[in-house]
């Protein structure tokens, strides 16, 4: 049984490890389009 508790252990880490790899992609994509985006908005 510890075996098997130990698969799907290993089964949930390995989701959560590929989501936060995936928001920090996405954080450093929302970074690096933010200097981008300055100059588009119109000052009032």
């Amino acid at each position: 049984m510890n075996k098997n508790r130990n698969f799907f252990q290993r089964a949930l880490d390995a989701v959560i490890e590929g989501r936060m790899r995936q928001a920090e992609r996405y954080v450093a994509q929302f970074h690096s389009d933010i200097p981008n985006q300055r100059g588009k908005v119109n000052g009032r």
